[in-house]
């Protein structure tokens, strides 16, 4: 089953520290960068992931076969505010299960990440897995992704997802690009 991922993606974020952009010419992503923007568009996902949400495992029993995943990809002291901007009718919120620890070396400046929190990609990562779609290529150009799996492997194998092939596993890190150049070419904004 093939995932399409829609993802909201604050103006806050940078380019060299998002987990999401260097995804955009995929054509399983559908990006929205939030400029000046008052109102955003609807998602069309059946799902948002938010850490208030139904688990993803009672998800999945209760909705069947999920194909799109929403997210927002923010600061989270921005996450209300720019959730307030969605158009309604909103998607069903989905949290990922406890238990998953991010490789992302996270630093918050004012201590207001949660314990648990993961990076973008990481959740987005999670839920295809949690819901039939486990796709290394998800974290090919993210520098982490190997660590990541690593970390969770066994969480994963708890969940019932974790592939029995570990090569089929682990994400294929892709070159990083030479210079901010090819960097920006590759994110489309040249």
């Amino acid at each position: 089953m093939k995932m399409f991922y829609e993802v909201v993606i604050d103006s806050s974020e940078t380019a060299n520290k998002c987990t999401i952009l260097p995804l955009a010419s995929r054509p399983d992503f559908h990006l929205i960068r939030i400029k000046k923007i008052k109102k955003l568009p609807t998602l069309n996902s059946p799902i948002l992931l938010h850490h208030e949400g139904e688990c993803l495992t009672e998800i999945r029993k209760s909705l069947g076969q999920v194909q799109a995943i929403a997210s927002i990809d923010c600061v989270w002291r921005r996450l209300e505010g720019i959730l307030a901007r969605v158009e309604r009718p909103l998607p069903r919120f989905a949290r990922i299960p406890d238990g998953f620890q991010t490789a992302y070396p996270r630093k918050s400046s004012d201590n207001s990440d949660p314990d648990g929190g993961l990076a973008t990609i990481e959740a987005l990562f999670i839920a295809g897995a949690l819901l039939g779609n486990w796709d290394a290529t998800l974290l090919s150009k993210y520098y982490f992704g190997r660590k990541f799996v690593e970390l969770n492997r066994n969480r994963f194998q708890e969940l019932g997802v974790y592939p029995e092939n570990d090569q089929e596993a682990m994400p294929v890190l892709s070159k990083p690009p030479r210079h901010a150049l090819q960097r920006r070419r590759d994110r489309e904004r040249v």
